[in-house]
């Protein structure tokens, strides 16, 4: 008998309880998630940086473009001054080496600065 007042005192205090507990309004659900939608809103997001791949083939284009637009303006020099025979001399040849030589170099230290530049951000 004692265990079956026991049981139901607890079912009597649990009813007291449920009765005295607080409904949560329906909207609750709804203004909780719209007021976290706003806290991101309004919070500043990371900006992820934007990768140009298009600014590795401008950079090739104009350096090596205008490689070549030196390469051109040589053979066509030596060409009209000195003739045909000039163009496989070594004395032609070695200033061609060093003016591609000279842009390449240039094109890698851009590369170079490129790389240094994204990965200080």
């Amino acid at each position: 008998m004692n265990e079956n007042k026991k049981e139901q005192e607890e079912e009597i205090i649990r009813q007291m309880m449920q009765s005295e507990m607080k409904k949560a309004p329906e909207n609750l659900k709804f203004r909780i998630m719209h007021q976290i939608d706003t806290e991101k809103a309004l919070t500043p997001q990371k900006k992820k940086p934007k990768k140009e791949s298009g600014n590795l083939l401008r950079e090739m284009g104009s350096i090596f473009g205008s490689m070549y637009a030196v390469l051109a303006a040589m053979v066509i020099g030596a060409y009209l001054l000195q003739g045909k025979d000039f163009l496989l001399t070594p004395q032609f040849i070695g200033p061609v080496v060093l003016v591609a030589s000279v842009f390449s170099l240039f094109w890698l230290m851009t590369r170079l600065e490129a790389f240094l530049k994204a990965r200080k951000k």
